[in-house]
């Protein structure tokens, strides 16, 4: 009777280890698909810092906005881009493709292939937004008609390098650019950028 309650327990021992080794493994998996299925760009919102709000602010519906549509109408794939690249939908090289089939103005060119030399290299750290002054009348410009200011990106890391923004800009002197914030605070996540009022843009970095 011993031999064979010796015998029982050990098989028993033997059933419940198998059964938690095959909980294990199938657990696993999950565990990846919850890190991979969202992108980057999407997984913190941009905003202006707490002091500015009341004077400006990033919009992130883009395709809500008067700007958007004047986008679409002049161009459209960049429109289509934008929208795709707030849903998670295009990485950094398929969006220089869409910059490169552009039919800009002659005069825009020059500008526009050396944003697409800058994009090289770089990673998308998060969506498209739209800068807009909401108060002129307390609003600050530069001589130049751009207003500073500083915006908040959690998405910032300590080891994040080359941190720049692609700009599109409707009424600037120049339509797309790559610009250097004027300063980067890694520690607060918060970029100091010069923006112009309605500027489309997003937060790029060298990519890893």
């Amino acid at each position: 009777m011993k031999i064979a309650k010796k015998f029982m327990t050990l098989a028993l021992a033997a059933a419940l280890g198998v059964g938690c080794a095959t909980v294990g493994v199938g657990a696993a998996p999950s565990n990846t698909s919850d890190v991979t299925e969202k992108a980057p760009s999407q997984t913190s919102d941009v905003t202006v810092s707490s002091e500015q709000s009341p004077i400006y602010e990033v919009v992130k519906e883009i395709e809500k906005t008067e700007s958007f549509k004047d986008l679409q109408a002049k161009y459209p794939d960049l429109a289509d881009a934008f929208t795709a690249i707030n849903n998670s939908e295009m990485e950094i090289n398929r969006f220089i493709e869409v910059l490169k089939s552009l039919p800009v103005d002659e005069a825009d060119k020059a500008d526009l292939e050396d944003a697409i030399a800058k994009l090289e290299g770089k990673e998308i750290v998060t969506g498209v937004y739209e800068f807009d002054v909401l108060k002129h009348e307390e609003a600050k410009p530069n001589d130049d008609g751009t207003y500073e200011v500083t915006i908040q990106v959690p998405s910032i890391t300590d080891t994040m390098e080359g941190i720049q923004l692609f700009v599109y800009s409707k009424d600037g002197t120049k339509k797309m650019v790559v610009i250097d914030p004027s300063k980067i605070d890694k520690k607060n996540k918060t970029l100091t950028v010069t923006l112009n009022d309605g500027d489309f843009f997003m937060v790029i970095a060298d990519a890893k």
